[in-house]
Formats: structure tokens, C-alpha cells, sequence
């Protein structure tokens, strides 16, 4: 039962959002243009990028930049698969 009101709940969102690509929260009143949760700065994640280039540890390029480890670990893997 649940899980029904949770699927129709998602696709009253989504069919708000195809036709003018915007949706706006209940609780906050923010105006969003895509489901989830927003990802990390991109200033933030070519801060870390730099960071890890230049041989700094994953925990401390994560605590330098602001950003979690988990983040900071999938850029190095990313980085390491491009090179």
C-alpha cells in the first residue's frame, strides 16, 4: 500500500516536470528541474580533482574541499579509468 502512494506520489512530480521541466517542492517552496538529490558544486569537484593531482590523501582533499569521502573516492576512480 505503501509503496503504491509512493509510485503515484513520483509520477504526479514527473508529470508535472515534462511539461514545463520545472516542479516546485511542497515544504520549502524551491523551484527544482530535476528529481533527487542536487549533486556537489562543480567548483567544489575541480577543486578536489587538482587536489588529488597533485597526491593528496582522499580524507584530506574531502576535508580540505568540504566534500564527503565517498565523492572524493569516486573522482579518483574516475580519474584513474581516464589516464
Amino acid at each position: 500500500m505503501i509503496k503504491t502512494r509512493v509510485r503515484a506520489g513520483m509520477q504526479t512530480v514527473k508529470n508535472t516536470l515534462a511539461p514545463d521541466g520545472k516542479f516546485v517542492s511542497r515544504k520549502i517552496g524551491i523551484v527544482r528541474a530535476q528529481l533527487g538529490r542536487p549533486g556537489a558544486e562543480k567548483e567544489k569537484l575541480e577543486a578536489a580533482r587538482t587536489e588529488l593531482a597533485k597526491g593528496t590523501s582522499i580524507v584530506k582533499t574531502a576535508k580540505l574541499i568540504g566534500l564527503g569521502i565517498g565523492t572524493v573516492h569516486r573522482l579518483r576512480r574516475e580519474g584513474i579509468a581516464n589516464s
